[in-house]
């Protein structure tokens, strides 16, 4: 994950909640005959969700791991 500080980690998952929030009350509309389509929800709650991981690795230190498990077999 890219290095970022923990303000900017946190001004980025607050702009994805504005999104979200936004995304509730209309997906489209129109303006002066333009018309304009937000990105879809599940866009917007996988960027939150990885936001959210990078502020929980700046708060405690740690970073996940990435094995996700592990298959013994014999030789």
């Amino acid at each position: 994950m890219p290095r970022m500080t923990l303000e900017e980690a946190k001004e980025m998952y607050q702009l994805w909640s504005n999104a979200e929030k936004a995304l509730a009350s209309a997906q489209s509309y129109t303006i002066a005959g333009r018309s304009l389509t937000r990105a879809d929800m599940s866009t917007v709650l996988e960027r939150k969700k990885y936001y959210g991981r990078i502020i929980d690795e700046l708060q405690t230190g740690r970073r996940r791991s990435k094995v996700r498990s592990i298959t013994p077999f014999d030789l």
